[in-house]
């Protein structure tokens, strides 16, 4: 009958085979059968005997003796047990599939498998590379940490993975095919060998495996089953990996992509914020100090420093986080301010440094950006560890420009991992300053350079302003003090006539507000001539400011004819108090008020309301009057210097320096004239909306 692999053999033919074979007492027949019935050839020949049809295997078995069947069961025990265990391995590589992504472990363990199913001494797993088509050994058992390449073609493997074929060689030596310089590298004695290869579901050759010197006798069909059985799952693994690891590479791909949108983002909000303070800001030095902090957690360094170029030397604004700040000699350098929680410690200093002096001025001098990574930047340790007390690592330092003009420049020192970097705990070394870094500085250097361009531009404007308002300000001036000398002449040589006390004490007091009015004349002149517009912002109590104003306004109005009074309005559930320079608003509305008498030299009626809202949140001070309104004639120009109409003491910048005052808030003025005559004029400042 025919046998599965080719070949018939009966029970009966079996132990007689094996009993001619061995020649032998019928004593021993059963132990040395036994010992056959364990050997790879006995198992293949029983599981084709086995695979008889039914009736054809009762058939032998009844043909039996009882000491035949009882070394046939024997050796049906030891092939099941075999089967078990084989079963039991590809169970276990079937499991490891589903709990492991990670391709070393679970190759690692195929490997082990087969060496063990087989009864080999080694298995090795060689992987084709995409690129040149070599092999190359993944995973290789026993001593061997050496890695095997093969070229395309190359020993049995690359035959194997060239052919898509499989080999069974029983004598390796005697295969022309068998490439015996591996085992002069490797040590190793091959005998016989089985290797499949290894096809993802395309059909495509990805990899080769082997198992090489089976512990008796050569490598069987089974063998080649169950290889090929174990060479599909480690095709299964090998993809499975490959997508795991591809879904890994994009979802990383995915995560910088989503922290560097962060990242953007951040930058944006902080240029947008350096933007705003830039254009809202008064005072230089707060400026500078807000921004170089926003600079340092916008870049992640630790020192920063803003370098201006000026006539004698070079002004330096640096900010530093002392935190962890080291010195060149690995020292202290956070001024005992070093914290356990990590928090920035903020220290922000000036000074000035001679021309020439350190990175600044030489990036001043050439207009080009400087760049160091390398740790201990030579001249940079002149200019920033010398005076900011710290070793400087790295630094980048770009140039400000008005125009063609390098201005300054700014810079910062040593790069820090950012607070969001998951690896910054692991980061030692010093850190380098990238080209995105760079491109930030730059934008944030223009900025700077801008506002700073823009206030000195308008410095200079003011100053020639200034020095043809003089000019202006002496012919008005002669004109102006004509009459209050011709008043205070006339008025003294009454008072030598007079003999009554009481006359003499009335051109005396009109003596004095002459003199008053000029004191007002010297100290607008020389409030403007000097350019004052220092602002100090404050929480103002609204009503202790009204209640100040009202005595100002009994005094200042005093004996005019004109009557007045004040209001404090609040509206939409507004605070009781408001941010702004209380001393310099109180001038403003004095010289409305003063401007509202001189322009009711016959008496009328002045009122000043403060209006305090929330919606939309801003506080008005409304001063209004009962005169004739702004004349038409001057209504383009009203708020220039010398602007004056109708008025016999008035120099023409009361109204100027109102509006002065109002640009240095920020905040605007409107005037209207009104229905039932007189003028009106309001003055908004923009407040916080309350929370």
């Amino acid at each position: 009958m025919a046998g599965t692999f080719g070949f018939c053999w009966t029970p009966t033919q079996w132990t007689e085979k094996t009993m001619s074979e061995d020649l032998i007492t019928s004593d021993s027949i059963t132990q040395r059968s036994a010992l056959r019935a364990s050997s790879p050839d006995a198992h293949d020949v029983l599981l084709t005997w086995l695979n008889q049809p039914e009736h054809e295997l009762a058939d032998a078995v009844r043909d039996l003796s009882p000491e035949q069947i009882t070394r046939l069961l024997s050796g049906i025990g030891e092939v099941f047990r075999r089967q078990v265990t084989k079963f039991t391995g590809m169970q276990e590589i079937g499991s490891a599939l589903g709990q492991t992504m990670h391709l070393d472990e679970l190759l690692q363990l195929i490997m082990d498998k087969i060496v063990r199913l087989m009864d080999a001494e080694r298995a090795t797993l060689f992987l084709v590379d995409p690129e040149t088509g070599e092999l190359w050994s993944k995973v290789a058992q026993g001593d061997i940490n050496t890695e095997i390449r093969l070229q395309p073609g190359e020993g049995l493997a690359g035959w194997v993975a060239q052919t898509g074929t499989s080999i069974n060689v029983r004598d390796a030596y005697n295969d022309e095919r068998f490439q015996r310089g591996v085992d002069l590298q490797t040590g190793f004695d091959t005998r016989n060998m089985l290797c499949q290869p290894v096809r993802n579901q395309e059909g495509e050759i990805i990899g080769v495996v082997q198992v090489l010197n089976r512990a008796e006798g050569s490598f069987s069909d089974q063998d080649e089953s169950l290889l090929s059985a174990i060479a599909s799952q480690t095709a299964v693994a090998i993809e499975n990996s490959k997508l795991y690891l591809s879904v890994l590479e994009q979802n990383t791909k995915l995560e910088r992509a989503r922290m560097e949108l962060q990242h953007k983002v951040r930058e944006l909000d902080l240029l947008y914020d350096v933007e705003r303070e830039l254009s809202a800001a008064v005072d230089l030095e707060e400026l500078v100090e807000s921004i170089t902090q926003k600079t340092l957690e916008l870049i992640s360094a630790q020192a920063s420093a803003l370098t201006l170029h000026e006539a004698e030397h070079n002004r330096m604004f640096v900010m530093v986080n002392r935190a962890g700040a080291k010195t060149c000699d690995g020292g202290d350098a956070s001024n005992g301010r070093a914290t356990a929680t990590g928090e920035p410690q903020w220290e922000f200093s000036t000074r000035d440094i001679p021309h020439g002096y350190g990175i600044a001025s030489k990036v001043i001098a050439s207009k080009t950006t400087f760049r160091c990574d390398t740790g201990g930047c030579g001249e940079v340790a002149d200019a920033a560890s010398d005076e900011i007390g710290i070793c400087v690592e790295s630094v980048i330092c770009v140039p400000l420009f008005d125009e063609d003009e390098c201005i300054g420049a700014l810079e910062v020192m040593n790069r820090v991992p950012s607070p969001n970097d998951s690896m910054a705990p692991f980061i030692d070394q010093p850190l380098g300053f990238s080209e995105d870094d760079r491109k930030v500085l730059t934008l944030i250097a223009g900025q700077i350079a801008s506002t700073v361009a823009a206030r000195r531009h308008r410095y200079k404007q003011e100053k020639v302003e200034r020095l043809s308002a003089i000019g202006q300000m002496l012919t008005g001036v002669v004109h102006d003090l004509k009459n209050p000398i011709a008043v205070i002449s006339g008025n003294a040589q009454l008072m030598v006539r007079a003999d009554d006390r009481e006359k003499r004490s009335e051109y005396a007091a009109s003596i004095n507000k002459q003199f008053e009015h000029l004191n007002q004349m010297t100290r607008e002149l020389l409030s403007f001539a000097r350019g004052e517009h220092e602002i100090t912002m404050a929480e103002v109590d609204l009503e202790a400011f009204n209640a100040e104003v009202d005595e100002l306004l009994l005094h200042e109005l005093n004996d005019t004819g004109v009557t007045y009074e004040t209001k404090l309005i609040r509206k939409n559930d507004a605070p009781k108090t408001a941010k702004f320079d209380a001393g310099k608003i109180k001038r403003a509305i004095m010289n409305l008020a003063r401007n509202a008498a001189e322009a009711m030299p016959d008496g009328g009626h002045f009122e000043m309301r403060v209006e305090r809202d929330e919606n939309p949140a801003e506080i008005r001070f409304v001063c209004s009057d009962t005169g004739p309104g702004v004349p038409e004639d001057i209504q383009a120009t009203l708020f220039d210097s010398f602007v004056t109409s109708g008025k016999q003491n008035g120099t023409g910048l009361g109204l100027a320096i109102v509006k002065k005052i109002v640009d240095d808030h920020h905040a605007s003025i409107t005037y209207q004239n009104q229905a039932d005559g007189g003028a009106a004029f309001i003055i908004r400042i923009p407040q916080l909306a309350s929370i």
